[in-house]
């Protein structure tokens, strides 16, 4: 009778559900010092702590069927992820956890820190902030009046199910059009990642709020104010030069010289971007995910970087090289303002450039 009833007993608890325990296996934050933090996860510990702080309300997960895992885990992951951009797999054995679970964490980091997005991505509207960001960029070459500098890069995905000629960029792989300016200390102060590859850099710029923007204030205000500078595949607008195409005396070659000049910051920038969170650069191969998702893991590396760049962090890599997949498209010039941006920068090549010797 006691044997039978020690048999029930183990019955019922074999029967009974193991929770699900997700455990640190490592603890990176109390092992490793800040270099060795920075070549893992990009960001030291303060920043890394504060990280934590600030999506601790987005990521805590309560649960009464089994143990939530933790924000340290899920924002270490994604971390992880975004820096090699190798498998998955490798960032889930890395911290004790499943490639379902570290997509998981990925999906759900990248949600949050595009929610904190304007946070640390803003274009500059106060007058002492603007006249910074003018200022930096005059040291560079002496350009005057920079506000930022704007460009398009090719980010790579994987073949989405929906539309998906229109994602084949012009150089043949499945992409995203991401769009980003940034100031002369390579801080990004815009970034839309939402757009198919195949779309061209001048229909981006249009139909961005930076757009509407900057065309307000060119209606109000009379006065001189400040420009963006990109490449020839944007149009010629009063508060955005790009270069001459055919210049037609030393003033012109001069004004593109200085501009390009300048503008090297935009690529410098994508670069040291791209070079730090390898998930997407080209090396890293694509992101695998639908295009919804990957537009947040991108904006979610631009928080990221800004974080990188606000605290100085060090680069993992030196980027001597620029990106072979930012969207450089020096053939087409689309000049839907043609009189009014060819007479402000007629006026700047003469009043500027035509001097000099």
């Amino acid at each position: 009778m006691a044997a039978l009833q020690l048999m029930l007993i183990d019955a019922q608890y074999r029967k009974l559900p193991k929770p699900r325990i997700f455990r640190d296996r490592t603890s990176p934050l109390d092992s490793l010092d800040d270099s060795e933090l920075i070549a893992r996860y990009r960001l030291p510990r303060h920043c890394l702590l504060e990280l934590l702080d600030n999506l601790k309300i987005d990521l805590e997960r309560t649960t009464n069927r089994t143990h939530p895992m933790s924000v340290a885990t899920q924002v270490l992951s994604a971390l992880r992820f975004y820096a090699t951009g190798s498998m998955q797999k490798d960032a889930g054995d890395l911290h004790g956890i499943s490639q379902a679970s570290v997509s998981r964490c990925v999906s759900s980091v990248s949600t949050a820190l595009c929610r904190k997005a304007a946070s640390y991505i803003h274009f500059p509207t106060d007058h002492e902030e603007v006249k910074m960001i003018m200022s930096n960029f005059h040291d560079i070459a002496k350009f005057p009046n920079v506000i930022g500098c704007v460009d398009g890069t090719q980010i790579a995905i994987t073949s989405p199910r929906q539309n998906e000629h229109l994602y084949v960029c012009r150089k043949g792989y499945h992409s995203l059009n991401v769009q980003v300016i940034c100031d002369a200390k390579l801080r990004f102060l815009n970034v839309i990642a939402k757009w198919p590859g195949s779309t061209h850099d001048s229909f981006i710029f249009k139909s961005s709020a930076i757009y509407e923007h900057l065309e307000q204030q060119q209606q109000q205000q009379s006065g001189s104010h400040g420009w963006l500078l990109g490449d020839s595949g944007y149009p010629l607008l009063p508060y955005l030069l790009t270069p001459v195409l055919r210049p037609a005396g030393g003033a012109d070659e001069r004004y593109n010289r200085v501009q390009r000049h300048t503008r090297n910051a935009i690529e410098r920038g994508i670069g040291v971007w791209k070079m730090r969170f390898r998930c997407i650069h080209k090396t890293g191969g694509c992101l695998q995910s639908p295009p919804e998702t990957c537009a947040k893991i991108i904006v979610a590396c631009a928080v990221l970087h800004n974080i990188c760049i606000n605290n100085n962090v060090p680069e993992t890599e030196p980027c001597d090289s620029l990106p072979d997949d930012i969207d450089d498209d020096d053939t087409l010039q689309a000049n839907t303002q043609q009189n009014s941006g060819t007479k402000v920068r007629s006026r700047l090549i003469s009043e500027r450039f035509a001097r000099e010797n």
